[in-house]
């Protein structure tokens, strides 16, 4: 049997060690990359729900405190976007809804409106319903029921998509 002489070689050579390198780098850009795609995404999805949520809670809101209502004191236009809306209840409180085109908010309070409800609302506009349930009025003495029309932008790479929500709420007593 013949035994080398020649030492054995232990470790990595040169090459090798930059060619791990190289492939860890391209590993590591990938992963970077694809983690800051996931939490762009994320941060999308989340913005979506908070504004879908303040819209729906906003309508949801006005739907309750109106039903509770005996009547409407004053209505904006039909076609006003940026509309307001005064409510009586049974104990004879003024309840105030009005929306700030400028700040895109939500305000209502007792006789004026003045806390914020809701942010990010682009328009909000309010119909007066007579007694059939289509024909709208803004005489508070023939308003039956109150549908209100909110629209909000969701911001997409492409832009801002525009979605609306409606509800219509009849009054307690007329």
């Amino acid at each position: 049997m013949h035994r080398s002489n020649a030492p054995r070689r232990r470790g990595f050579t040169l090459v090798e060690v930059m060619a791990t390198t190289a492939m860890l780098a391209a590993l590591s850009t990938t992963t970077v990359v694809l983690l800051r795609g996931a939490q762009s995404a994320w941060s999308l999805h989340r913005d979506d729900v908070e504004v879908r949520h303040s819209a729906l809670a906003t309508l949801r809101h006005l739907t309750r405190t109106a039903r509770q209502c005996t009547r409407v004191s004053s209505i904006s236009a039909s076609g006003d976007t940026s509309g307001y809306l005064k409510l009586i209840n049974a104990a004879g409180t003024t309840l105030a809804y009005d929306h700030d085109a400028g700040e895109e908010e939500v305000l209502y309070g007792e006789t004026t409106a003045a806390s914020l409800l809701a942010n990010s609302i682009k328009t909000m506009s309010f119909a007066g319903l007579k007694a059939d349930g289509s024909s709208t009025t803004t005489n508070p003495d023939e308003i039956h029921a109150v549908r209100c029309t909110i629209t909000y932008d969701l911001t997409r790479p492409s832009g801002a998509v525009t979605e609306t929500l409606s509800s219509t709420a009849w009054l307690r007593a007329w």
